[in-house]
């Protein structure tokens, strides 16, 4: 006697075939993963600079990068692969330079001999704040958006700037004083975030090498989460006094600290009094010496 298959059974074999063939893999027949997903367009968090340069192009510079190389305390540092972008300066933006006297990178000084604004306790100010020039637990950003503004900390110097998001046009610049941290829009393009902002104090620097600015240079930042933890930001300034043409950053790489907002404040200001007593005793070479 011939076996009868049930129709109901045949159907659900040819379903299960059907099934396979669109979900197996195609090659070795290896799972494929899946990549989890994420809200573009949350910023919020703490995160740690990941990125290799600590200056606002990808020359070397940072309080870390070339300190020890030069002093023969540590081999060079490993540079990206790609090339390194100089500044364009003009001839006036070139002389601004040449006056800025940092204690790091290739221009390296004696630090009593310097003029870095932050040996002061002036304020970093933007972009400055944005590259992250301190090395283990201080190279730290934080973000936090709420209904019409973004804040931005940085943990070294307590500093942090606002960012608007409530539609408001930027000021012309004739109708502004300069600040530290300038005067800031942003808005969404799409999955990145665009920060425009003008209004900047010409006392602060771009960076530990000393690129300097005047008080008409426009700055663009461009946030854009390639993954759930991962934080890309570039930067472009725009300054035609000092520079030729616009400047625009290396890429750099902020990575989210999960446990971030468990952790206590460091509180890590530049206080004068201090700052001035360790310039009288060790930056200024007085250590050791008779009172």
């Amino acid at each position: 006697m011939a076996m009868r298959v049930p129709g109901v059974a045949i159907g659900l074999l040819i379903i299960s075939v059907i099934g396979l063939s669109q979900t197996a893999p195609s090659g070795t027949g290896a799972h494929t993963k899946t990549a989890t997903p994420f809200d573009h367009r949350n910023l919020t968090g703490k995160y740690h600079r990941e990125s290799e340069f600590q200056t606002y192009s990808n020359v070397p510079g940072g309080a870390n990068e070339l300190q020890a190389f030069l002093l023969g305390q540590a081999p060079a540092p490993r540079k990206l692969n790609v090339p390194t972008e100089e500044a364009p300066f003009t001839a006036a933006g070139q002389a601004a330079f040449d006056k800025n006297i940092p204690s790091y990178g290739r221009r390296i000084t004696e630090p009593k001999l310097g003029n870095d604004p932050q040996g002061m306790c002036d304020p970093w100010g933007v972009p400055r704040m944005l590259n992250g020039q301190v090395a283990g637990p201080h190279s730290t950003l934080e973000l936090l958006q709420t209904p019409g503004r973004t804040f931005m900390f940085s943990e070294w110097h307590h500093d942090y700037r606002v960012i608007y998001t409530d539609g408001r046009k930027l000021p012309a610049l004739d109708e502004v004083e300069p600040r530290w941290n300038g005067y800031s829009v942003g808005q969404w393009e799409g999955n990145t975030f665009v920060v425009k902002s003008l209004g900047f104090d010409e006392r602060t620097w771009l960076d530990h090498n000393g690129y300097p600015h005047t008080d008409q240079m426009q700055l663009e930042e461009r946030y854009r989460k390639l993954d759930a933890d991962t934080l890309e930001l570039t930067e472009t300034i725009t300054d035609p006094q000092y520079y030729s043409r616009p400047f625009k950053s290396d890429r750099k790489i902020w990575k989210l600290i999960k446990d971030g907002a468990k952790g206590w404040d460091e509180q890590i200001y530049c206080v004068p009094s201090e700052e001035f007593k360790f310039n009288k005793l060790i930056r200024d070479g007085g250590a050791g010496k008779p009172q």
